[in-house]
């Protein structure tokens, strides 16, 4: 770095002492043993998948011909040797990243691939839910033993396919809320991730894993309550956005926040979903007894994240007020208001969800001119073109007025972004 070589020049000047610039030495010497390249350290875990695949083919070349005591030594060694490699980098290399990310996730497959072997074999049947429980939690001590991020990521992973398999599993039927206490095994480790390495790539794709795996697996909750499916989704897109618009997370760049991106994208897609008056029907036809309704899973999900999303949207204006308020932290608080009314009167709530996008799209026009953030302004265009391109399918306009409020929308994208770019460039001038 040029800071160490203009060292000795800062000593001979008399600026920092011999002794400030051995500390500064020291410091940066550390530093650069404990953070590894980002290249090194991806294409270490891409060699890591690679060698474990491989591994797989090789044994299954020729498989069948061999005897069964050779095929058990086989599936042994494929376990041995990941360990021997695991205990090795723990004793001699703890401090080496790429080393312990890449023999960790070797092991993990590894044991994913001897329970495959084992029950081959030995002609063991099981449940796809069996298997998939087995290896996760015989690879979860590995996320703390080897500290290893790599591992946490496969590991959220294999709970996601974990999930459905659990739900549909007809034997254990109370096996599907397992599933969220193994979501519970690498949190700790991932709070600690970020608290330590904030800027990690490892860090940046589990800030996107978690919220992609909560999206695909929330869903599984629904039973014979699916219509409050609607509102748990809306507010837990709400807790991503408003965890994504915090602070610790809003000055990051855009592909180190998943939880802002899956926040917003995912509050839009669901508005427009009710936008429709067809996704109404099964919410104002279905009828349950409130005794029915406390101990419904879909409820007591809901109940938990609205619990949630208030703490946060409290913990957001506490200290601000609304001096600062924006309207995409207060949609799960206003859609669950239209969801209320929507069970008495659909024609009403989907008027009012219309509104809501459009104001949605309004306002973030009207912030990114104010903060001259040309993304802004496109993405509120973009949600107004949605909804235009939504209203198209369900109303009974003629062909040339659904043209001319499509030329009207292009004509809007263009003639924002124009005035946008004349307005840079002439503060730039």
């Amino acid at each position: 770095m040029s800071l160490l070589k203009d060292l000795t020049e800062l000593v001979s000047a008399d600026i920092i002492s011999n002794d400030t610039a051995l500390q500064i030495t020291e410091f940066y010497k550390r530093k650069q043993d404990t953070s590894p390249n980002r290249m090194l350290l991806i294409f270490g875990i891409l060699g890591a998948l690679l060698v474990g695949t491989g591994v797989m083919f090789i044994v299954a070349n020729q498989w069948e011909e061999l005897p069964q005591s050779i095929q058990t030594v086989c599936a042994f060694l494929l376990l041995i040797v990941p360990q021997s490699l695991c205990g090795y980098v723990m004793l001699k290399k703890p401090q080496k990243i790429v080393w312990r990310e890449s023999t960790a996730l070797i092991l993990f497959f590894a044991v994913g691939a001897s329970i495959s072997l084992v029950s081959q074999i030995y002609h063991i049947n099981g449940e796809m839910s069996s298997f998939m429980l087995t290896w996760m939690l015989l690879t979860a001590p590995l996320i703390y033993l080897m500290d290893s991020s790599a591992v946490s990521l496969a590991y959220l992973f294999g709970i996601m396919i974990y999930c459905p398999a659990a739900r549909y599993n007809l034997s254990y039927p109370f096996e599907e809320y397992l599933y969220w206490l193994l979501l519970l095994i690498p949190m700790p480790r991932y709070i600690l991730l970020y608290k330590k390495a904030p800027d990690q790539i490892l860090t940046y794709i589990h800030h996107w894993m978690i919220p992609f795996v909560l999206t695909m697996t929330l869903g599984y909750l629904s039973h014979s309550l699916k219509m409050l499916m609607y509102p748990a989704y809306i507010i837990m897109f709400g807790i991503f956005y408003m965890t994504g618009n915090s602070a610790r997370f809003r000055k990051k760049p855009l592909i180190a926040n998943g939880y802002l991106v899956f926040g917003f994208i995912g509050t839009v897609i669901l508005l427009l979903i009710m936008s429709f008056k067809s996704t109404w029907k099964d919410i104002i036809a279905s009828n349950f007894h409130i005794s029915h309704l406390l101990i419904a899973p879909e409820f007591i999900a809901l109940l938990i994240l609205f619990v949630l999303a208030s703490l946060l949207f409290f913990q957001r204006y506490k200290d601000t007020g609304m001096a600062k308020w924006n309207l995409t932290n207060t949609v799960f608080i206003l859609f669950l208001v239209i969801f209320i009314v929507g069970t008495q009167d659909t024609s009403l709530a989907v008027i009012l969800d219309n509104l809501l996008i459009f104001a949605l799209g309004i306002l973030m026009l009207r912030a990114g001119t104010k903060q001259s953030r040309l993304g802004v302004i496109n993405t509120g265009m973009l949600v107004i073109a949605l909804l235009v391109v939504c209203r198209s399918f369900d109303t009974d306009l003629t062909f040339v007025v659904k043209g001319i409020l499509f030329v009207l929308v292009g004509i809007g994208f263009f003639a924002a972004n124009w005035l946008m770019i004349k307005k840079t460039t002439k503060n730039e001038a």
